[in-house]
């Protein structure tokens, strides 16, 4: 067989494993029992902080002029991001709109006055902005029974996968229509526990969206990080306190440093890697981190059937259309309890072999990793993350009760 149809049956495999999953999900899907009337008296209406908003916090003492000058001397486009703020923004007060009309009591947060006590307070959290809202309200959520609902703010410029349909944003009053018509259904999306092991596991967590990793004491992921130490002495043993719905990332802060990881996928003993770093992700987060670092493309294909000896190299669209099979195949279901990881840049050579048993990339219910890092992070769907240095250990697994309950209104 030459190296072509392996390609091509390797794609269509893909391809029919996704098309199998799709039509599953599909049947399923339409199947569903549509839930009962559900009428929500408290809503946390989480909101995007806008790169507008950063660029003000980051300059306080500018003028809205001398901001202006600022930007544009450094090649930023300031009425694009102006204009994405103030529609944000709109979006946002049409929502609290739509709540003050029906009566219901709610709270409006954003990344830097959020805290557990809303989360708790709320039974249901509608994040207001792109994916990366939903990610973080999402981290907060720590159990299965708190639904949530994502409006997408900006859909002209924002994908928004985990959010409703473009349609809503500008009809938010349907939203809450279909709900207590009972037209809608939960969608259980799988996300990461970790538990850490060791001496060093109760240090200040950062977050990398600030400036740097020594943070003031009024972010809500230190503020909570302090109400989760016990008092007396510490355990060897935590549980984060923030799930992942996409991905945990283990490696060296630094990325051109290279990151020595003991993973064991469930077997009887682990195995040392050398590599850029490990990201373990669920079926929500396969479409995401994940699928850019595996996926295949045309310069690839073309590399590997030429070096085979292929006579005849396919046309760009064929090769395309290798590639996206390929790549869709990657996808998972993301209400599976189940996780994938990748090791990115695995270094194997001579002196270096590839340890047994453990491939660049594959499936595992459960996976544990032990540090041998000397500035090393374990990041939370790529916002908050903690120390992970030699000494500590962190189990990654998923579990039903940690999944979210996310609503889904079929259209």
């Amino acid at each position: 067989m030459t190296a072509l149809a392996h390609l091509r049956r390797g794609a269509y495999r893909a391809r029919q494993i996704f098309k199998t999953t799709q039509n599953t999900n599909k049947i399923l899907h339409l199947s569903a029992r549509l839930e009962s009337s559900f009428v929500p008296k408290r809503v946390l209406v989480l909101t995007k902080v806008s790169r507008y908003q950063i660029e003000k916090l980051q300059n306080p003492e500018l003028s809205e002029n001398q901001l202006k000058d600022k930007l544009l001397s450094r090649g930023t486009n300031y009425d694009a991001i102006l204009a994405g703020h103030n529609r944000n923004k709109a979006t946002e007060s049409r929502t609290v709109e739509a709540l003050k009309n029906l009566n219901i009591t709610y709270r409006v947060k954003d990344r830097h006055s959020i805290d557990v006590d809303s989360i708790a307070w709320a039974d249901l959290i509608v994040p207001v902005g792109g994916d990366g809202t939903f990610l973080l309200a999402s981290n907060l959520i720590n159990d299965n029974t708190k639904p949530i609902v994502g409006i997408n703010s900006d859909p002209e410029f924002s994908e928004g996968f985990l959010m409703l349909s473009p349609k809503y944003t500008n009809n938010i009053p349907e939203i809450f229509e279909r709900l207590r018509a009972g037209k809608f259904e939960y969608f259980m999306r799988t996300r990461i526990r970790t538990t850490l092991h060791g001496e060093n596991i109760w240090q200040m967590p950062f977050h990398m969206h600030d400036n740097s990793s020594c943070c003031a004491d009024d972010k809500f992921y230190v503020i909570h990080h302090l109400s989760t130490i016990p008092k007396g002495e510490l355990p060897k043993e935590r549980r984060l306190p923030w799930l992942a719905l996409n991905e945990v990332f283990i490696g060296e802060s630094l990325s051109a440093r290279i990151s020595i990881l003991h993973i064991n996928l469930g077997k009887e003993t682990f195995k040392k890697v050398k590599s850029s770093g490990l990201c373990v992700t669920t079926g929500t987060g396969s479409s995401s981190w994940y699928r850019a670092i595996n996926a295949l493309n045309p310069q690839m294909v073309e590399d590997v059937l030429t070096m085979a000896g292929c006579k005849k190299v396919p046309k760009c669209e064929e090769m395309k259309k290798i590639c996206y099979d390929f790549n869709s195949g990657l996808q998972y279901p993301a209400d599976e309890l189940k996780l994938s990881y990748v090791i990115r840049d695995m270094i194997f050579k001579h002196i270096w072999p590839m340890p047994k048993n453990i491939h660049p990339r594959g499936f595992c219910d459960k996976l544990t990793v032990r540090s041998q890092c000397y500035d090393g992070g374990l990041v939370i769907d790529g916002g908050i993350a903690v120390r992970f240095n030699v000494g500590t250990t962190a189990v990654l697994e998923a579990r039903e009760e940690d999944t979210l309950r996310n609503i889904v209104l079929p259209d």
